[in-house]
């Protein structure tokens, strides 16, 4: 498999998109491969195709028959869907709830919840956010250093997933801690196996509590989810537990890590920094803009359903296939000087959320919880300085980048009080 037969020698790439050198050199490693190779053969994991360009990432993410997101190893169809987790799948991942699943029950579930998601219910929660925002803020005002991850950006995704679920808001470190440790972790690391060892009783607690619900149904997620229905039957414990887990981890760390490296970036151009201050009007602009630039859901897998030809190579049904988020929004052909952050870029077609049937549910509440955070920082400690020697950077994960810490320093001030959770 490793060996691709008809594939051209100039097509053939071996970089270990696991390794350190690869996740410190990525920007270069990804022009080069948009400029020698946009869809190359990687003979690493078995073999697999890598998409970098702007158009191959574009056309594969819109073509969902195709290039299929499903988990579903041995199909009777005879193909072997690795889902969209990565090459290789990690061990003992189960199917993501809505990641991970095609056709009309991909379709049902989307369509039935995105009046959870539509801007509207997202503009209802921005008070909520600014309130934990300020809240998490007030806990260290006075002390002059925080850690803007532990302290701030990790909690305020976690209390308004909490939310939106309907699971007790004191409940939330268990949950960000967890996807916390798994992302930032090298997974050969004790701390990201106590994390992974927590992962069946923290299930067990959420199917516990959605056994609550059907006997006393709220206004959440969860409780929507109980009594949804599909082919007029209502979802299995499995299918319900899948969907409400991937819900909380999408919900709790992408959202954290890419508030912390804006956090980063801003903490270290002071013009930028400056610039947004002085000019509030564009916080939604400069949002997109860091979104398209760190691309946190870096890399996602599909598996390939028929032969197909992209960008002149044939890709083959059964193939498996790593499309590049963060080459395509670096794409010189789409976005001019793409390695600088342009704080007004308009227009700014990013892909950060993805593209086609699956783009991100999610993408009107990230966008505005990662603004409201970043605001609140900048009004409140505005002279905030990184501790650059005790930054942790994510390593090793393909799939996801983020901070695992961002201690800084700042004018100690005084605290707001809003109100309580």
């Amino acid at each position: 498999m490793t060996n691709r037969p008809g594939t051209g020698p100039d097509t053939i790439v071996d970089f270990d998109h696991h390794s350190d050198e690869f996740n410190l050199n990525e920007l270069t490693i990804n022009a080069d491969l948009r400029h020698n190779c946009p869809v190359a053969w990687n003979t690493n994991y078995g073999g697999f195709w890598f998409l970098s360009s702007y158009d191959a990432v574009s056309r594969a993410a819109r073509d969902g028959d195709t290039f299929a997101h499903k988990y579903e190893p041995d199909s009777p169809d005879g193909i072997d869907y690795q889902g969209e987790m990565g090459v290789p799948r990690p061990e003992g991942q189960p199917a993501l709830g809505i990641g991970e699943i095609d056709g009309p029950y991909h379709q049902a579930l989307r369509h039935a919840l995105a009046p959870f998601f539509s801007p509207g219910a997202v503009q209802k929660l921005k008070p909520f956010m600014e309130d934990q925002a300020h809240r998490f803020l007030d806990r260290r005002i006075t002390d002059g250093q925080m850690d803007l991850v532990l302290d701030y950006a990790s909690p305020v995704p976690a209390i308004l997933t909490m939310k939106l679920m309907g699971l007790p808001y004191d409940n939330w470190h268990l949950y960000a801690n967890l996807f916390h440790s798994v992302m930032a972790m090298s997974q050969d690391s004790a701390e990201y196996n106590t994390a992974i060892a927590k992962v069946p009783a923290m299930m067990q607690g959420v199917l516990d509590f959605a056994a609550t619900r059907r006997g006393n149904p709220e206004d959440d997620l969860t409780s929507f989810l109980i009594q949804f229905e599909f082919d007029g039957r209502r979802l299995t414990d499995e299918q319900l537990l899948n969907i409400l887990w991937n819900l909380i981890g999408g919900g709790v760390d992408t959202t954290t890590s890419q508030t912390a490296l804006t956090l980063l970036h801003l903490g270290t151009h002071p013009r930028l920094r400056r610039q947004l201050i002085d000019h509030p009007g564009l916080y939604r602009t400069a949002t997109d803009e860091f979104l398209r630039y760190f691309s946190v859901n870096q890399t996602l897998s599909r598996t390939v359903t028929h032969d197909i030809e992209l960008n002149g190579q044939r890709l083959r049904k059964n193939d498996k296939v790593v499309i590049s988020w963060l080459s395509a929004n670096h794409d010189e052909q789409e976005f001019e000087k793409p390695d600088e952050i342009i704080l007004d870029r308009n227009p700014n077609r990013h892909l950060a959320f993805g593209l086609g049937p699956h783009r991100c549910i999610g993408s009107h509440l990230a966008r505005l919880m990662s603004q409201v955070m970043v605001k609140a920082v900048l009004d409140r400690i505005p002279d905030y300085q990184v501790d650059l020697h005790n930054v942790h950077q994510y390593l090793g994960n393909p799939s996801m980048t983020g901070l695992g810490r961002l201690p800084v320093t700042f004018t100690p001030g005084a605290k707001r009080n809003p109100s309580p959770v």
